[in-house]
């Protein structure tokens, strides 16, 4: 029973971090997006001087925003790793620390290190691993300070997916100095090296839900009716009147919208809830 428990929690782990990850490729496609926006108006804005018209202008500007944009995204993709550091952090977290410093020495080739499975020894400090689903908390802050103290360390480097602000006073009180080692570092040392673990890159497809969830997120109402507030307010002052009202205006509704129910990321009722439904129904009548 408590094997299938722990099943059942990792398996929902997975999930939580494969939808984080879809997020942050929507939040990616976002950026996409947003550049080509700022892009374009900029360069709009300048090119009004260049050119007689506002027609002209607005052709070169969309024209320089496409050649500007593909050109980043072909650099990108031309040095594009096998997969990200997310993908790796992910492994660490699924088979454990051991794993994370195996995959640590591999990269260090002749090297004779006194390790454990979670630690290895240096001349004046301690590598520790402890990877987890969430940030460090105190209690394993003070593992590791324990377990530093016990090999007369007073260095910590700790190999995590990130650490609780209150939890570096633990380090303060033991007078132990800790650094901590995010793992977008340890994927940049491994890359160098060539030493990155051979692991299945995750597919995600497009997803519009996601933007949309995405796009409409509560948090983002700042930043869409400050934008939106600035853009209706230059478009008094400026001769492009209709250009900055339609984009202000655009950009406020989508305030609004964020405000509303789509904000919560209710966009769509997941189909389990009608399915738990009819099971009950079917049920009641065999009853």
């Amino acid at each position: 029973m408590i094997e299938n428990y722990y099943q059942l929690f990792d398996t929902r782990l997975c999930i939580e971090n494969d939808i984080s990850g879809k997020n942050r490729n929507m939040a990616k496609t976002l950026d996409y997006i947003f550049a080509s926006i700022v892009l374009s108006l900029v360069t709009f804005a300048w090119a009004t001087f260049a050119f007689k018209n506002w027609i002209g202008a607005l052709i070169f500007s969309c024209a320089f925003t496409a050649v500007a944009i593909f050109t980043v995204s072909y650099v990108q993709k031309k040095n594009a790793k096998p997969y990200s550091w997310e993908r790796l952090e992910l492994e660490f977290c699924l088979r454990g620390n051991e794993y994370a410093i195996k995959t640590l020495l591999r990269a260090i080739k002749n090297v004779d290190f006194d390790n454990s499975h979670n630690y290895i020894l240096l001349e004046n400090g301690i590598i520790i691993a402890n990877f987890k689903f969430s940030p460090l908390g105190a209690s394993d802050v003070a593992s590791a300070c324990n377990l530093a103290a016990k090999h007369e360390k007073n260095e910590i480097f700790l190999l995590a997916k990130g650490i609780d602000r209150k939890a570096y006073q633990i380090a303060n009180l033991e007078k132990i100095k800790l650094n901590l080692i995010k793992t977008k570092q340890i994927f940049r040392f491994l890359a160098k090296r060539n030493a990155l673990p051979d692991l299945e890159k995750t597919k995600t497809k497009f997803d519009f839900r996601a933007l949309a969830e995405t796009m409409l997120n509560r948090r983002n109402f700042k930043n869409y009716a400050f934008s939106g507030g600035i853009l209706i307010l230059v478009s008094f002052i400026t001769p492009l009147k209709i250009y900055y009202i339609v984009f202000g205006t655009l950009t406020l509704l989508m305030a609004l919208l964020t405000l509303t129910p789509l904000g919560n990321g209710s966009i769509t009722s997941p189909k389990v809830f009608s399915q738990l439904e009819h099971e009950l129904e079917d049920e009641y009548k065999r009853e």
